[in-house]
């Protein structure tokens, strides 16, 4: 039979290898959350990946038909512009045409003037 303190340091051995593979059995308990919560983290982050993704193709198609209406419009003011441009020369052109109506009436006015005023002057011959 063993002695007193043979059976101790067998228990102080045994105690310090339970202690030992306690701490192992800690460590791995401890990898195996980790590697669950990194992948329940993979998943969401996945998730979130896929919306960013789905919005970004959203904004994408948005931003594309605003594009298009901005050009639309653009077409359409620079129709507008030619439009008044056109209108403006045509304004000019009857204001030039009036101008003139109006300066010949105030010539002919004025040459009637002149020739009352040379009747005026000039002798009356009996013919």
């Amino acid at each position: 039979m063993a002695t007193l303190e043979e059976r101790v340091q067998a228990l102080e051995r045994e105690h310090a290898e339970l202690k030992d593979k306690i701490e192992l059995q800690t460590i791995t308990i401890g990898a195996l959350v980790t590697k669950a919560t990194l992948e329940r983290l993979n998943e969401k982050y996945d998730k979130l990946f896929d919306s960013l993704m789905a919005h970004d193709k959203l904004t994408n198609t948005q931003l594309a038909e605003l594009r298009n209406q901005q050009t639309e419009l653009d077409g359409k003011i620079v129709g507008a512009q030619t439009e008044m441009r056109q209108l403006f020369k045509d304004v000019e052109t009857r204001l030039v045409i009036t101008a003139t109506k109006d300066d010949l009436s105030a010539m002919d006015a004025r040459f009637d003037q002149i020739l009352t005023l040379l009747n005026t002057l000039t002798p009356k011959s009996d013919q």
